[in-house]
């Protein structure tokens, strides 16, 4: 691949949120550079000029972030309307063009479908002799149904914006998506929670849940939503690894995780099309053939073979390599090893139809959030990470009673629930 495509893959995204106060002294620095871009129709109206300043700060932001200078924002007006960003679309489009003529940033690359211009800054570029900058931020909520285009990473996969503009599929979706999450977050709003961010208690968190959805008909095909996992909205779950998130409170009291062992493979079980009867056996990543190999290992490759890739593959996924948790496990191990294994236990696994790992996790997500429902309308208050609930101590068995309805609602195997 050309160094420029190279460097195309790479970026920081100027998220449009940021700003640098008056009072700070990163003011005067990025104002003076800013009062020197050049205006082609002349200098805008006042409200237009400080929109742009601030247009600017986001791009600066992302310049000081990025290790290799090289930054990428969205300069679709949908995405703007969608996304109801604090910054508006007229200011980034107006300040791009302006870093452009005066050759502050420069394009490299080529614009692929779903993936934004990158733009360097280039080394004689007076961005680079800034002073570090202190940023604010707007507050902001993303949106709470949001359509994804091609994959569940959520860095990489952008808002499908032009099909959720689209008149006619925004009044479905708002009429077929919305109503089940604005009762979820209307009702978690009955409850009190305490977070311990880096140890500390912090009270003033109330919840909210957004849903995201990823639509895999492709372009300019009618629309086939599958993931839907809630996401937190407005707030961030405190680490696990200090064990800050397991000093959550929930109405005053310390909370439990519930959770379904092998959730995918739970929900594969009983799929209408490659169903098939659960081992006998306390941990489904660890029987039969797998019995010898690293369970940790086992699961992300079952995951892996769910999600698309091929168990005929004769190398492992760079995924694996890069992982600094699985990389070291693999060791001189195959790939070929470990998914003949794989499969060999799960026979089902060699003939999966088409975006099987993204249905999984759609009947994962209606799972949760009806299992989340059925607490809070008991007067339970309760949190979800994917397949997890997190309960008060003295609520686990309503929370395990809430899992196994859900299951039976959609009419599949018993879920195997540990708790935490």
């Amino acid at each position: 691949m050309p160094q420029g495509e190279q460097l195309a893959e790479k970026g920081t995204f100027a998220v449009p949120l940021y700003f640098i106060a008056s009072n700070s002294r990163s003011y005067e620095p990025s104002r003076r550079l800013y009062d020197r871009l050049p205006w082609p129709n002349g200098r805008p109206r006042a409200d237009a000029y400080e929109n742009r300043y601030q247009a600017f700060c986001c791009l600066l932001k992302a310049a000081q972030e990025d290790t290799d200078w090289i930054i990428h924002t969205t300069l679709n007006k949908a995405n703007y309307n969608e996304n109801k960003w604090r910054i508006p679309y007229r200011a980034m489009a107006d300040v791009v063009r302006a870093l452009l003529e005066a050759k502050w940033i420069e394009k490299i690359g080529r614009v692929k479908r779903h993936r934004n211009q990158r733009y360097l800054i280039p080394v004689k570029s007076p961005i680079r002799k800034l002073p570090r900058l202190t940023f604010k931020k707007y507050d902001w909520e993303p949106p709470l149904i949001s359509i994804r285009a091609g994959v569940t990473d959520l860095e990489r996969a952008p808002l499908d914006v032009e099909l959720m503009a689209n008149s006619k599929l925004k009044a479905w979706i708002r009429k077929h998506f919305y109503p089940k999450m604005e009762d979820l977050n209307d009702k978690l709003l009955n409850h009190a929670f305490t977070f311990f961010p880096y140890g500390k208690a912090d009270d003033c968190i109330a919840p909210q849940y957004q849903r995201i959805y990823t639509n895999v008909s492709g372009f300019k095909k009618a629309p086939e939503f599958l993931h839907g996992r809630i996401y937190p909205r407005n707030f961030t779950f405190p680490s696990k690894n200090y064990g800050w998130r397991q000093m959550t409170l929930i109405d005053g009291e310390p909370t439990k995780e519930v959770d379904v062992h092998a959730s995918s493979l739970t929900l594969l079980s009983g799929d209408f099309e490659h169903g098939f009867e659960l081992p006998a056996c306390d941990d489904y990543y660890s029987h039969g053939a797998l019995a010898d190999l690293n369970r940790e290992v086992a699961k992300k490759v079952f995951q892996a073979i769910l999600n698309g890739i091929s168990s005929r593959r004769t190398t492992w996924p760079s995924g694996f390599v890069d992982d600094s948790k699985i990389g070291p496990l693999i060791g001189s191990d195959s790939f070929p090893r470990y998914a003949k294994a794989v499969v060999a236990t799960y026979p089902s696994l060699a003939k999966l139809r088409p975006h099987m790992g993204l249905w999984l996790m759609y009947e994962e997500s209606d799972i949760i959030i009806k299992a989340m429902l059925e607490l809070l309308d008991q007067g339970i208050g309760c949190l979800s990470i994917h397949d997890c609930l997190i309960v008060p101590e003295s609520k686990v068995e309503q929370a395990k009673a809430a899992f196994n309805n859900a299951y039976e609602d959609k009419r599949l195997p018993k879920p195997k629930l540990k708790v935490s």
